[in-house]
């Protein structure tokens, strides 16, 4: 190199650093424009004595006064409370009471067990919601069959401790899968050597293993009482027939029945927002103390299965039994429905089978239009979510850029976020920001909202991948004068295509499963499929219905199939 390249030299080099810099600052705005955007309208709106669409608001705190003075905000909050406690202990329970069965006993069939458990996760929670219903509601297929040999009908579906039963659907897998994790990580020699001394299994369980996973239990019940917070289709659903109103179904009934109390919703909304926030930090705080449970650094010793003895078969089987009944008989009683005219004991199925309802799908343009509309955003959504959230998980993780700490907690921060909260929230951006404005009547709408929603299951399909690749490669790249941009673009993203392409699946699945955040966005000609079936549900054609779950439950395993057999993409990634 001579001395007159030197100049040109620093000067491409001077010149990439701020090319990078703008770059990192770019990516460090949209992701905070995109997740917190949507919030402070939310919030301003309660403050103000009009409809943001108006002009000449003011200031003021008459919705929030208007709110703690009405008696349905706290039946609502009340009835919410109580769900969340019905939903987290039997949740917390049953999921860490598998976990440990699976993970730290010879109890049989544990691998099919575990695929079992958590399928209902990519299950799509209104079908199967729908599914309970058509089996155990007061004129469901199993309850009416127990009325009529038994002579009554042992629960009501139609309660907040039904509403608790359902949502267990959900719960459980989740406490499978945290609690589980938490099992394989931490070292067994503590176990083995109680063993080894004398102790009882139980004695284990009680004084060693359970005391080691505490940190997770905390931590899902907590995530539990934050999903019943936020929840919508299961009171709206459920507690509807009974008039029992949660906080989600409060602000989507005032929302929907009385316009002109639109600031009491925002200000409803930002109340739920601030608890399920506080929930959020208390996991945050549970976890961050997880280190005090540490038993031993490095990699933890093979596990020691504890022996169940006689138990094993009857544990098998009450575990095959709370699959069958939450699980197997919830989706066989939906797909019943979608090819029945009556799904009934008093008639023999074989005798009313019928394709109508499919039919009915097929050619009402309403119908099939949601289906269209749910693909088309679905598939965009989920490869300008997978770009976004590569750029992202890049810039806090490959760069130096001053920020980058706050990156993965603002992508994470939206799974936390009610999904009616968003919608409310999605909705004033596109009022207030008059550019934005024609997107709120349109799929495109939906699909910033799908997309805002469903960040964080994304994000953590790249994250550990992104985590996984050494800095060394990169590094090689810079020395070498790349770019940082570039570094990123010939290294990183080609070591990151299977990870990518899982977000790809996983972010396809989410969106097409997900509708909270469409209540309020959607009118004729951007229906998609959650938010349809919810309002055929309400208008009483429940053949149409189950015929859409079942689509939409094909398509999600279609798509997870495509992802396994391409990919490797697990459900549970």
């Amino acid at each position: 190199m001579t001395l007159a390249q030197v100049p040109a030299l620093t000067w491409r080099r001077v010149s990439t650093f701020g090319t990078d810099r703008a770059i990192h600052w770019g990516i460090w705005l949209l992701v905070l424009i995109v997740i917190f955007g949507p919030i402070v309208p939310v919030v301003y709106a309660g403050f103000v004595d009009r409809p943001l669409y108006e002009d000449g608001g003011r200031l003021t705190l008459s919705n929030f006064v208007a709110l703690l003075s009405d008696a349905s905000f706290w039946a609502a909050l009340r009835n919410t409370a109580l769900f969340a406690v019905m939903a987290a202990v039997p949740g917390v329970l049953i999921g860490a009471g598998l976990a440990i069965l699976v993970a730290r006993t010879d109890l049989p069939w544990r691998r099919v067990f575990t695929v079992v458990m958590v399928a209902p996760l990519i299950l799509p929670g209104l079908g199967v919601t729908l599914g309970w219903v058509t089996m155990y509601a007061p004129s469901g297929f199993v309850s009416t069959w127990f009325s009529d040999h038994i002579g009554m009908v042992p629960w009501n579906l139609y309660s907040l401790p039904g509403m608790a039963a359902v949502s267990l659907e959900k719960t459980v897998p989740l406490v499978y899968l945290m609690v589980r994790a938490r099992l394989a990580s931490v070292d067994t020699s503590i176990e083995s050597a109680a063993l080894t001394t004398g102790a009882s299994p139980v004695r284990v369980l009680r004084t060693i293993t359970l005391p080691m996973i505490k940190p997770s239990i905390w931590t899902a019940a907590i995530l539990i009482a934050m999903v019943s917070f936020e929840t919508l289709s299961l009171p709206l659903v459920l507690g509807g027939p009974a008039d029992i109103d949660t906080l989600s179904t409060y602000l989507y009934r005032t929302w929907t029945t009385d316009p002109s109390r639109q600031g009491t919703v925002s200000a409803a909304a930002s109340a739920l927002l601030l608890l399920v926030t506080l929930m959020l930090l208390l996991r945050n705080h549970v976890e961050g103390h997880a280190g005090r449970y540490m038993t031993a650094a490095g990699k933890p010793s093979a596990a020691r299965q504890l022996g169940l003895g006689w138990l094993r078969w009857p544990f098998t089987a009450l575990i095959s039994l709370y699959l069958t009944v939450a699980l197997a008989l919830p989706v066989i009683g939906l797909a019943m429905t979608s090819v029945t005219y009556v799904f009934t004991p008093a008639v023999t199925p074989w005798s009313v089978l019928t394709t109508q309802h499919f039919e009915t799908v097929f050619t009402n343009s309403a119908l099939l239009r949601s289906i269209t509309n749910s693909l088309l955003i679905g598939v965009v959504g989920a490869v300008i979510a997978t770009v976004f959230l590569a750029a992202a998980a890049l810039v806090a993780h490959r760069s130096r850029f001053r920020l980058r700490s706050t990156v993965p907690p603002m992508l994470l921060y939206p799974r936390a976020l009610p999904g009616i909260v968003l919608g409310v929230g999605v909705f004033w951006t596109f009022v207030l920001v008059t550019p934005l404005e024609p997107l709120r009547t349109t799929v495109w709408g939906i699909m910033i909202a799908f997309i805002i929603r469903n960040t964080a299951i994304g994000y953590a399909a790249i994250q550990s991948s992104v985590l996984g690749i050494s800095n060394e490669l990169d590094a090689a790249a810079r020395t070498c004068g790349a770019s940082w941009f570039r570094a990123c673009r010939d290294v990183v993203v080609p070591l990151l295509r299977p990870a990518l392409l899982g977000c790809l699946v996983l972010m396809f699945v989410s969106i097409l499963n997900d509708y909270d955040p469409a209540v309020f966005l959607v009118t004729t000609g951007n229906e998609v499929l959650g938010v349809t079936m919810l309002k055929q549900w309400v208008a009483g054609f429940v053949g149409p219905v189950a015929a859409l779950g079942i689509i939409q439950i094909a398509i999600t395993a279609v798509a997870l199939m495509i992802g396994r057999v391409a990919w490797g993409v697990k459900p549970n990634a």
